[in-house]
């Protein structure tokens, strides 16, 4: 199957995408609901990916259509990524990530006095 150059880059980006996430490549083709050998197509720059599946795959990886696509990243994809963790853990819990997160902050702030 010949390659084309747009497809081996969107296939790197969605690649990066899926470990950025720490999904394998079958749970995320699950996820898609495609199967693991045409997602292995898609990442190789193989094969295309339909209009519907890149839309899926921007929302379970929380990435933009703009990255995918284009290698576009910016700061609205680093929040939609950081809302959709939040957004997969029971809510039960959502005092505790705020706590951590809070420590993790005044952490960040500390070493930054320090340089």
């Amino acid at each position: 199957m010949l390659k084309k150059d747009l497809n081996v880059q969107i296939g790197q980006r969605v690649r990066s995408a899926r470990k950025q996430a720490h999904l394998s490549r079958e749970a995320l083709a699950e996820k898609l609901d495609i199967s693991t050998l045409f997602l292995g197509y898609i990442e190789c720059g193989q094969k295309g990916m339909s209009l519907s599946t890149l839309q899926k795959l921007c929302q379970v990886l929380g990435v933009s259509s703009d990255f995918i696509l284009m290698g576009i990243d910016d700061d609205s994809t680093h929040k939609n990524n950081f809302m959709l963790l939040v957004d997969s853990v029971d809510p039960k819990y959502h005092p505790l990530l705020e706590c951590n997160l809070r420590c993790t902050i005044d952490a960040i702030n500390e070493t930054e006095k320090l340089k």
